[in-house]
């Protein structure tokens, strides 16, 4: 009869590095997925952004198991038709405020999961949505309408070998 011994604590350690690299990649795909929802939320918003403020609150922040790991809230340097710079003023007050927000929504998820919230965190953004523009709504519609292709792109990520 034939015997196979496994070192148990060597196998722990395997599975603990294999998560920790999942861990990782979860966090780096998530934060490149972060920006493109950001750009194209700040790109196709439909709104007349006056001051600057609403898109310059817009960004991300990346979760995992109760911690904010990564986030961006980059200035939007748009420039209204007279060349004037567009929400210079308000945009150091904006991106807090979007921080802010994202912080806030980011403690009410179950500290088990990874996960990506964006946000736009001018307290209006939610009045202009209701009026029928597009502040967050269309990129939320972009990731749900690219789900199973977003799954794929990750399913790819995780297995190759880039870091």
């Amino acid at each position: 009869m034939a015997v196979k011994c496994t070192n148990w604590r060597e196998v722990e350690l395997e599975f603990a590095r294999a998560k920790e690299e999942y861990d990782r990649k979860a966090v780096e795909w998530l934060s490149a997925l972060g920006e493109r929802v950001v750009k194209y939320a700040r790109e196709h918003g439909s709104y007349t952004d006056h001051t600057g403020n609403l898109r310059n609150s817009i960004g991300y922040v990346v979760v995992q198991y109760g911690r904010i790991i990564a986030e961006s809230f980059k200035y939007n340097r748009r420039v209204r038709p007279d060349g004037n710079p567009k929400g210079n003023k308000g945009a150091d007050e904006a991106h807090a405020k979007g921080l802010e927000h994202a912080r806030s929504v980011a403690r009410e998820l179950p500290a088990n999961k990874t996960y990506l919230v964006w946000v736009a965190g001018m307290e209006y953004a939610k009045y202009v949505e209701a009026k029928g523009f597009d502040v967050l709504e269309g990129s939320g519609n972009w990731v749900e309408s690219t789900a199973e292709k977003l799954k794929a792109e990750f399913a790819r990520f995780l297995k190759s070998k880039k870091r």
